[in-house]
């Protein structure tokens, strides 16, 4: 895009750029189930490439990338960093609230083992890098 963006193309760029990370995170999933890195838990994995399986990580793939479009003019100089940094906040989410919400306790412990949130980070590390991309490919030069 030329010239600078607007809050609201900043975060509909975002938003996709975020559904396209989530499928970086379907792809890892499925990459890792390959290399036997994925242990059981109470989020099922590989994530299922049909529908209504897929749907689900990409929405909150979209959901998650809104923020990171409010953010991205701000932290544009370091957008990199902060990409890699910013899949933090959807993991927290999930083992502080969404998981504990569903019965599986804090990280997932109460219904898998200790390697489920080791494995749950690794297939998400994707998301944020993915995402840094593909807006900074989308935005161009100025935020």
């Amino acid at each position: 895009m030329k010239g600078d963006t607007t809050v609201g193309q900043r975060v509909a760029i975002c938003f996709v750029a975020g559904v396209v990370g989530a499928l970086a995170v379907v792809l890892s999933s499925h990459v890792l189930f390959q290399l036997g890195l994925v242990v059981d838990g109470p989020i099922p994995l590989p994530v299922a490439f049909e529908a209504p399986g897929i749907y689900r990580p990409l929405f909150w793939g979209g959901l998650w990338g809104i923020p990171f479009g409010l953010l991205i003019k701000s932290v544009w100089s370091r957008r990199y960093l902060f990409g890699i940094a910013y899949f933090i906040a959807p993991i927290l989410a999930t083992f502080l609230f969404f998981l504990p919400m569903n019965g599986a306790g804090y990280f997932g412990l109460e219904q898998a083992g200790p390697m489920f949130p080791l494995t749950i980070v690794l297939v998400n590390v994707p998301f944020g890098i993915v995402t840094t991309l593909v807006a900074s490919a989308i935005i161009g030069k100025n935020p």
